[in-house]
């Protein structure tokens, strides 16, 4: 039981690792400015996470037959931890800190994204007056209270 419970381990780790690089993936289109394919990006990282999902249930069925949880601060606890087993959940803590910190780092990316949009907004607003030229959440033209119109002749 205590080799299926690695094997389990272990598959959940790569798993992690990939989502980990998918994670670069985005943070290196989102440098770029290439957010025509951070779709693609969303939809396999969205298929890979469901795939984690059911790996981890099925981890942790195993780890509670073997009478074994993870701890608040993720520590492997239990009355008779295997060697192999605390070495193979070490590596998988390890992957998912490493991808929890990456997945972090691009929030943080897209958030200065996010400020230097509302600023540049912000800078056109206090510009133009108002919101004159620019577009509302619907894709329409805001109509600014200083705008001529033309059926007004």
């Amino acid at each position: 039981m205590n080799q299926s419970l690695i094997q389990s381990l272990q598959r959940e780790t790569e798993g992690i690792q990939a989502f980990g690089q998918l994670l670069a993936e985005e943070r290196d289109a989102l440098k770029r400015g290439d957010f025509q394919s951070l779709s693609g990006l969303l939809t396999r990282k969205v298929e890979l996470g469901q795939a984690l999902s059911r790996q981890l249930k099925a981890r942790e069925a195993q780890m509670g037959a073997l009478g074994l949880r993870a701890g608040p601060e993720g520590q492997l606890l239990g009355r008779q931890v295997d060697p192999a087993v605390a070495d193979a959940w070490r590596q998988l803590i390890f992957a998912a800190r490493t991808a929890r910190d990456g997945n972090a780092l691009n929030g943080a990316v897209v958030n200065a994204h996010l400020d230097f949009t509302r600023e540049a907004i912000q800078a056109l607003r206090q510009h133009s007056g108002g919101d004159a030229g620019l577009y509302g959440k619907d894709g329409k033209a805001a109509a600014g209270a200083g705008g001529v119109s033309l059926a007004a002749g």
